[in-house]
C-alpha cells in the first residue's frame, strides 16, 4: 500500500510540474475561446429572452406558468449581459495572457454558466422536472474551456451545491428532488471527468509540440552546422574553394550585367613549411587562423575571401578596378607583415606574396583565365623575392 501511495504522489507530482508548464497557454487559448463563444452564448440568450418577453406582452400566462416565463426572461438577459461583459474582458486581457484576471477570467465565466444553468433549471421545476441545461452546462463547459483538475474540481463542486439548494427550493415531489440531485451529481462528476481528461489532452499534445519545437531547433542548427562544414573551410572559416567558386560565379554574372569591373588577389604566405617545421602544425594552424582574421579585417564586406589549401588563399574584388584593387592588395599585405601570431611563449612573423589580376565588363573573362593570370603573377611575387605584389 505505502508502495502504491508513493507512485501516485510521484505520478501527481509529475502532472503538477507538467500542468505548471503548459498554464499559460491554456490561458491564451481559453481568452481566445472566450472571446468567440461568449458574443455566442449572450445572442442565444438573447433570443431566448426575447421570445419569453413576447409571451409575457401576449398577457395569457397565469400562475405557474407566467412565473417560469418571468423567470426565464430575466435569467437569460442577466446571462447575456454577463457573456458580453465577460466577452469585453477578454478582449481587454489580449495582451495580458499572464495577469491574474487572464488567469481566473475563464474559469469565473464557467463558475457563472454553471450557476445560470442551475438556475434555469431550478425554474424550469415549475412546468418540468428535467434538468437538461444543467447537464448541458456541465458538457458545454469541460469541452470550451481548458481548466487544471484541481479548480475544476472546485467549479464542479460548487456548481453542484448551487444545483442542490436550488432544486431544494424549487421541486416539492421528494422522490423527483431525490432524482434530479442524483442526476446533477452525475452530470457534474461526468463534467469534471471530462475536463480532466481533455485537459490531459491539452497538456500531452502542448509538451509534444515543446518537444517537436526543440527537436526542430537542434535539427535546423544542426542543418546551419553542415552548410557551414560544406560551405566554409573548416580551420579558418573563410570561404571553401568550391563555395568560393560558385560565389565567384555569381559575381561575375552580376558584374557582366552591370558593367562593373572585377579583380581577384591570389596570396601565398611566404616560407610556410619553415613554420611548421620550426613551431609544430598546431603554430602553423594558429598561423593560418590569424591570417584569415587579419584578411577579414582588411577587405571591404562586399568581398569575398577564401582558402584555396593550404596556405593559399584567394580575394574577390567586385566593382573593383586593377589600380583600386592594387593599393587594397598593397594595404592587405602591410596588415599581415604587422599582425604577427602569438604562440606560446614566442611570436611568429609572416608575410605573404600576392598576385592580381582584373577585367572589365567588356572583356567577359570566366574565373578560370583570371585565377591562372593571378597565379602567374603570385609565381612573380615569389621569385622577385616575396612580401610583394604583383599585378
Amino acid at each position: 500500500m505505502h508502495v502504491v501511495i508513493s507512485l501516485l504522489n510521484r505520478q501527481l507530482a509529475r502532472w503538477r510540474q507538467e500542468h505548471g508548464t503548459v498554464a499559460g497557454r491554456a490561458h491564451a487559448v481559453n481568452l481566445d475561446r472566450l472571446r468567440a463563444l461568449c458574443p455566442v452564448v449572450a445572442v442565444i440568450n438573447g433570443v431566448d429572452a426575447l421570445v419569453f418577453l413576447v409571451q409575457l406582452m401576449g398577457g395569457s400566462l397565469s400562475g405557474a406558468a407566467y412565473k417560469w416565463t418571468l423567470s426565464l426572461c430575466v435569467l437569460h438577459t442577466a446571462m447575456g449581459v454577463a457573456m458580453v461583459v465577460s466577452a469585453l474582458v477578454a478582449h481587454q486581457l489580449r495582451g495580458a495572457v499572464h495577469s491574474f484576471w487572464a488567469k481566473w477570467l475563464p474559469t469565473l465565466v464557467a463558475g457563472l454558466g454553471m450557476l445560470f444553468a442551475a438556475a434555469i433549471v431550478a425554474a424550469d421545476q415549475w412546468v418540468t422536472p428535467n434538468i437538461t441545461p444543467y447537464l448541458l452546462g456541465c458538457v458545454l463547459i469541460s469541452v470550451a474551456l481548458y481548466i487544471r483538475p484541481g479548480p475544476s474540481a472546485c467549479l464542479y463542486l460548487l456548481a453542484y451545491g448551487g444545483f442542490f439548494y436550488a432544486m431544494g427550493m424549487a421541486q416539492e415531489d421528494p422522490a423527483q428532488l431525490l432524482s434530479n440531485r442524483l442526476n446533477g451529481l452525475a452530470a457534474s462528476i461526468v463534467g469534471w471527468a471530462l475536463s480532466v481528461v481533455l485537459w490531459r489532452k491539452f497538456t500531452i499534445i502542448a509538451l509534444q509540440q515543446d518537444l517537436l519545437t526543440r527537436a526542430n531547433t537542434e535539427l535546423q542548427s544542426k542543418q546551419r552546422d553542415l552548410e557551414r562544414l560544406t560551405r566554409l573551410d573548416g580551420l579558418t572559416g573563410l570561404f571553401n574553394r568550391n563555395t568560393f567558386v560558385d560565389l565567384t560565379v555569381q559575381e561575375f554574372d552580376r558584374a557582366q550585367r552591370q558593367g562593373n569591373d572585377t579583380a581577384i588577389l591570389l596570396l601565398d604566405l611566404d616560407h610556410f613549411k619553415l613554420i611548421n617545421d620550426t613551431w609544430g602544425h598546431p603554430a602553423g594552424d594558429a598561423v593560418l587562423r590569424n591570417v584569415a582574421n587579419a584578411m577579414r579585417a582588411a577587405v571591404r564586406s562586399t568581398d569575398l575571401v577564401g582558402r584555396l589549401g593550404g596556405e593559399e588563399f584567394v580575394v574577390l574584388l567586385p566593382g573593383t578596378s586593377i589600380v583600386a584593387a592594387r593599393t587594397l592588395a598593397e594595404k592587405l599585405r602591410a596588415r599581415l607583415q604587422g599582425s604577427p601570431t602569438r604562440w606560446e611563449n614566442g611570436i611568429i612573423a609572416c608575410t605573404a606574396s600576392i598576385g592580381m589580376a582584373g577585367t572589365t565588363a567588356k572583356e567577359k573573362r570566366d574565373f578560370d583565365s583570371l585565377y591562372n593570370e593571378a597565379d602567374k603573377a603570385l609565381y612573380m611575387a615569389k621569385t622577385r623575392g616575396r612580401n610583394r605584389v604583383e599585378p
